[in-house]
């Protein structure tokens, strides 16, 4: 009896993972509008075994269909391995032009489920489907964003890049595609560029009939331009840069003031412009602090208090505990003197954008993570005692800077040692 069912259980198994890579290498054909010869060929196979009994591809039938699907290996893989789902399986259906309002809202509410796989297995087939260049635009949008959801902010370039190149698109989704892929350049650290196209939208939105669309592009290209000006000034000597931190503080005002508009008029739908609202505050206190120094106090004590909202530095709704680390961080250093509390605060800021970056996939946070790490064991090496060794997860952290954020590249080399020995070891 126990036999028989072990046998059903791995015979349903095996049937599931047939019916997962039938359906990708539909999508797969959908998206290229390729036949299943040239799908085969593609895939290196004959035509008649594209799909194993088992259901379970060799590694490179994986990677070419990672390469037809333009998604990440693990997306695949993942795809193939998800459990089964408890309700009522439906078969795959071809998808036509009327699905694509179906497809694109569909992937949007995956997305906000945290299930981004299906985010970006929705917006492709929403792309594949859409019948006019700005629809095409906004898949691509909907596929970036659920690619930097997973921390995959190369890809997400890669489809911004590409909605920009299609003609014919609508312009206030051509500046909106123009605002997120600054932003995304930002993130990368790619800032002069990101200065460029940011001010680039919003000088031209000027000229633009009014939408919630466009707002939307001015409200992320003065979060972009506001960003690059605020990293440009220094940690040190910063008097004279204090017009550059009142240029900043405008830009990030202007973007909280269309957020509240744009939160209010669409009803908190999406309930993207609600969360942004909360991530705006924190750097603004960063520049207040620049600005006026006798605010400094204040505005640390306000910092660490939205870092240990709810009593822990663990991510919350949204990254409004990350961003106010990352202010914290910059507060500190330029204006905390007396060492014991600098340290101690830049070990806060550090331990938040850690938590955030492991739950969240951000290399932005994971990034200034790093920065903050390096210089505590800098600090331990100076004072005779090796830093702690990389462990599993802060391996993946090096990882994933080092592959997504591009200017972290030239650091590799001094990451990579810092985090070669045992911490406690006396040197």
């Amino acid at each position: 009896m126990l036999t028989e069912e072990l046998g059903e259980l791995g015979a349903a198994r095996e049937a599931l993972a047939r019916e997962r890579l039938e359906e990708l290498q539909a999508l797969a054909r959908t998206y290229r509008n390729w036949t299943v010869k040239e799908l085969a060929h593609a895939l290196g196979r004959q035509p008649g075994r594209l799909v194993p009994d088992s259901g379970m591809p060799k590694i490179d039938l994986v990677v070419g269909l990672a390469k037809a699907l333009d998604w990440p290996v693990e997306a695949v893989v993942d795809h193939l391995m998800k459990p089964p789902s408890t309700g009522r399986r439906v078969s795959p259906m071809s998808d036509c032009a009327n699905d694509f309002a179906k497809l694109y809202d569909q992937s949007l509410q995956k997305r906000l489920e945290l299930d981004h796989i299906d985010a970006i297995r929705l917006a492709i087939r929403a792309g594949a489907v859409a019948d006019n260049p700005t629809r095409r635009a906004a898949a691509l949008i909907i596929e970036s964003d659920a690619h930097q959801s997973v921390g995959s902010y190369v890809e997400s370039v890669r489809c911004l890049r590409e909605a920009i190149r299609i003609e014919g698109i609508a312009v206030d989704w051509r500046l909106y595609c123009d605002a997120r892929l600054a932003n995304m350049l930002f993130m990368q650290g790619q800032t002069s560029h990101a200065l460029g196209i940011a001010s680039s939208v919003l000088d031209y939105a000027q000229k633009v009939p009014d939408s919630v669309v466009l707002r939307t592009a001015q409200l992320l290209a003065h979060w972009s331009r506001g960003h690059v000006l605020r990293t440009a000034i220094p940690m040190e000597s910063i008097e004279s840069w204090r017009s550059l931190a009142g240029s900043a503080r405008e830009d990030f005002r202007k973007a909280r003031d269309l957020c509240a508009e744009l939160a209010e008029e669409t009803d908190g739908k999406p309930i993207y412009f609600g969360s942004f609202l909360g991530v705006i505050d924190p750097v603004l206190l960063e520049l207040d602090a620049v600005c006026d120094e006798s605010q400094e106090e204040s505005v640390v004590r306000a910092l660490l208090a939205i870092v240990r909202e709810n009593g822990s530095v663990e991510p919350s709704l949204g990254e409004r505990k990350a961003w106010a680390a990352v202010a914290l961080a910059n507060t500190v250093k330029r204006f905390v003197v007396d060492e014991m509390q600098r340290r101690g605060m830049l070990e806060v800021a550090s331990a938040t954008l850690r938590a955030h970056a492991v739950a969240t996939s951000n290399w932005y946070f994971a990034h200034k993570h790093l920065e903050l790490d390096a210089e505590r064991r800098r600090f331990l090496s100076g004072n005779g005692t090796a830093s702690r060794a990389l462990d599993a997860m802060e391996a993946k952290l090096v990882a994933g800077v080092l592959g997504q954020v591009h200017s972290s590249r030239g650091n590799a080399a001094e990451f990579l040692a810092l985090y070669g020995s045992k911490e406690g070891a006396r040197t």
